[in-house]
């Protein structure tokens, strides 16, 4: 399937909402974590992970990400996204 010149600039310029995903999904990592390791992954306090979990709250509407409790989880959804689009932007995940 050819994709346009939009689509083109799309994979080499990803929006700041579009960024921020990235860095959380991966953040999360594959084995998960609750919201006080995910603020630290993420290079903030631990302190703040009521915050950080509420900005997490779009990517769980998205069916990227997955809440139980206070621990997140990548959904099959999220961590096919993740890999396909570092794929795209020939970027190499941080984590296991």
């Amino acid at each position: 399937m050819r994709t346009n010149a939009f689509d083109d600039e799309q994979r080499r310029a990803p929006s700041r909402e579009e960024i921020e995903s990235l860095c959380i999904l991966d953040a999360v990592g594959d084995d998960g974590c609750e919201a006080g390791e995910l603020a630290a992954r993420l290079g903030l306090s631990p302190t703040i992970a009521y915050a950080v979990a509420e900005g997490a709250a779009p990517l769980i509407g998205a069916g990227l990400l997955e809440r139980r409790g206070d621990r997140f989880t990548l959904t099959d959804s999220g961590y096919a996204w993740l890999r396909e689009r570092l794929t795209e932007l020939d970027v190499e995940r941080t984590r296991g």
